[in-house]
């Protein structure tokens, strides 16, 4: 698979195989095209060349880096919860309340809360879905210390496969199995944690 922007060159000859239940974390320095490559994996752009394909037992979630275009309406937090699931007022409730939202909170409208709260929303919106593919863009991003870590341990617990692009060094220690480094000599995979990775690239921590 090969993918590039206005005559550069991101990614070429790239080929990997993710198996059911891998955590996969992809890593490299900005502008190397890690949101690039999830956005062709969920078909949001074509490759230039090669395909993609997923077992038609895939159903894809996928979180993305740039969100604020999905909170541009008027609806409530609860509202806008609730058009995710059938499951009536007590799951849009729980689910509001397992994402730190408090009851005087979810009657507020979705255009006010700040980059963190449209980030648990979009989390909420996961679960309710229940994919079992998860794809996820920096989810650590504008996150306080609190949500990172129900973050981390709702992923801890999931159950499906896992991609996801991160810099939180903490985070992608914590959950990823397999490793997958872009840099501008070239990719590498590893499977393994990132703590090992580390070990295997020489690097002392």
């Amino acid at each position: 698979m090969a993918k590039g922007f206005d005559g550069k060159t991101l990614f070429k000859d790239f080929s990997f195989q993710v198996e059911a239940g891998e955590r996969v974390a992809i890593i490299g320095p900005n502008g190397i095209g890690k949101t690039t490559l999830l956005r062709t994996l969920v078909n949001e752009l074509q490759p230039d060349a090669g395909t993609v394909k997923w077992t038609e037992a895939a159903e894809i979630g996928y979180y993305a880096q740039d969100h604020a275009h999905d909170f541009e309406d008027e609806s409530t937090l609860f509202d806008w919860m609730g058009q995710w699931t059938q499951g009536g007022e007590q799951m849009v409730r729980g689910t509001l309340g397992r994402m730190l939202f408090s009851n005087d909170e979810i009657l507020k409208s979705v255009k006010v809360i700040s980059g963190g709260e449209q980030g648990r929303m979009l989390f909420g919106k996961l679960i309710l879905q229940k994919p079992n593919v998860l794809v996820m863009d920096e989810p650590t991003n504008h996150l306080d210390m609190e949500s990172i870590e129900a973050l981390n341990l709702a992923l801890e617990n999931y159950p499906g496969t896992l991609i996801f692009v991160s810099h939180d060094r903490e985070f992608v220690s914590s959950l990823a199995t397999r490793i997958i480094e872009l840099s501008p000599s070239g990719v590498i995979d590893f499977s393994g944690t990132y703590d090992d990775y580390l070990r295997s690239q020489g690097v002392s921590f």
